[in-house]
């Protein structure tokens, strides 16, 4: 059973301050611990903090996200850090309907910050990232948490400190073309040369 507290309800968070906290596990997963999922929003310094782990299924996706949307509209917090553990990835975001969480949430919140602990996880974020940014949301896939935070507190900043790496992905890619059409002209001039002695023969 997903538990919300009653509204207005907040929890001290010691030298965090007060934050407003909501939890949610899945019943039906109870009978195996170790594949549980559960989550927990909470209010931390200014950012909406929506942590999710041992997702598995795309309704665990949405039970999330239906949390993390009512918090939102609760706090009307402009800076959201969703961070994502020990799940499955999802790419098929149209499709499963699960873009249109993120074009609700953009409706209160500034910034939206994905973190992930796995490769595949970090590949899905990026994906979301693409998708949401053909949207106009300000939806960005982070390595870590500094640079979310960064990019919270100065996102002119951390967007200079991406760009050499975009810089350095589009300068090695075109050269990859141009090397495959070297190599191939080169085995068409050695096809030639072998089948016309003569102009090898000139060529000496």
């Amino acid at each position: 059973m997903i538990g919300f507290p009653e509204p207005g309800h907040w929890e001290e968070g010691g030298a965090r301050g007060c934050e407003r906290v909501v939890t949610g596990k899945d019943p039906a997963s109870l009978r195996a611990p170790w594949s549980a999922m559960g989550y927990r929003v909470a209010l931390d310094r200014g950012v909406l903090r929506a942590e999710l782990f041992g997702r598995e299924t795309v309704e665990e996706t949405k039970t999330f996200f239906q949390a993390v949307l009512r918090a939102s509209r609760e706090t009307r917090c402009p800076r959201i850090l969703i961070s994502i553990r020990s799940s499955k990835p999802v790419f098929q975001l149209e499709r499963h309907g699960l873009i249109e969480y993120f074009r609700e949430l953009a409706d209160t919140s500034q910034r939206i910050a994905l973190l992930g602990d796995s490769k595949d996880l970090r590949l899905s974020h990026e994906y979301v990232e693409l998708i949401a940014g053909q949207l106009g949301l300000n939806v960005r896939s982070f390595p870590d948490e500094a640079a979310a935070h960064r990019w919270f507190e100065d996102p002119r900043r951390e967007r200079e400190r991406r760009r050499p790496l975009e810089r350095r992905g589009q300068h090695v890619s075109p050269r990859r073309p141009q090397e495959r059409r070297a190599g191939e002209e080169r085995r068409t001039a050695q096809r030639r040369n072998t089948k016309d002695p003569g102009v090898s023969a000139k060529m000496r």
